[in-house]
């Protein structure tokens, strides 16, 4: 045991369940373990572990999800377009994105919104009950649209207009202003979720394919892992984010309502220019 941080191993080789973890959510406190693997036939089963008594309390049926992501109260899971009521397990269907295949799920760390990324790059927002759905990023990296790649050498060719990048992993910050957005080729936005619009361009990363995002505690800072290359840190700067933004949009000064909405730490000045 190290000073906040406790090691545990669970046994899963139980008989009726065996096979590969491919899925892993961690509920509340650190006191419950929500996972998906595959059976025996090759089918995926959905699985609930206590952490402090090393066994297992349920499996959840009807939900049959390769992704997982449980809303910080402890009373939701969501999964492959479908949530699934806990402790119950009862599962809803529910078109997450519109039926296509998702890529990553995401509430937000105050339960207060829920995010479903897909194989297009869309990125579906919803309340914390995963019934309203409050709006669509159509494409959450938006430079690739316009010919570039977001790798730092080139990488391969641009992502054309009719092939978008598949969303790989998402986060919002604690203070739920602002969506990471990783995708399978490398590429790292950020969203304001309140404006739903990027923050800047893309963010620089190795370019291998992204399969985890999350913010620091004071939503400052961005974290994304991928396989094969060392935790990456970006420490968000909000005067940079302006100056992309001026950037973008030919924009000739920001008025006082777009300063707060893209620089919410600094007080207000002319940075555009004429």
């Amino acid at each position: 045991m190290t000073r906040g941080r406790v090691r545990t191993t669970l046994d899963l080789a139980e008989k009726t369940s065996a096979g590969a973890v491919i899925a892993l959510a961690l509920g509340p406190d650190a006191r419950t373990l929500h996972l998906t693997r595959t059976t025996g036939i090759g089918e995926l089963t959905n699985e609930t572990w206590d952490l402090g008594r090393h066994r297992r309390t349920a499996v959840l049926a009807g939900l049959s999800s390769s992704h997982l992501a449980v809303r910080p109260d402890g009373r939701l899971l969501a999964g492959d377009n479908r949530t699934a009521s806990l402790p119950g397990g009862r599962a809803t269907g529910r078109d997450l994105v519109q039926g296509d295949e998702i890529g990553a799920l995401a509430f937000a760390p105050d339960g207060s919104r829920f995010a479903a990324g897909d194989q297009t790059g869309r990125v579906a927002l919803w309340d914390a009950a995963v019934r309203q759905r409050e709006g669509i990023l159509p494409n959450v990296f938006p430079e690739l649209s316009q010919g570039e790649t977001g790798w730092p050498d080139g990488g391969p060719d641009p992502v054309s207009d009719d092939t978008s990048e598949a969303v790989s992993a998402l986060a919002v910050s604690p203070d739920g202003r602002t969506l990471a957005a990783g995708g399978e080729a490398g590429s790292l936005q950020l969203w304001d979720i309140t404006t739903q619009q990027p923050l800047g361009g893309l963010l620089s990363t190795p370019g291998d394919p992204i399969d985890t995002v999350a913010f620091g505690p004071d939503s400052g800072t961005v974290y994304a892992g991928s396989a094969h290359v060392p935790l990456q840190r970006y420490v968000i700067d909000p005067v940079r984010a302006v100056a992309s933004v001026c950037a973008r949009q030919r924009a000739h000064e920001l008025t006082r309502a777009q300063w707060r909405t893209y620089v919410r730490d600094v007080p207000y000045r002319k940075v555009c220019g004429d």
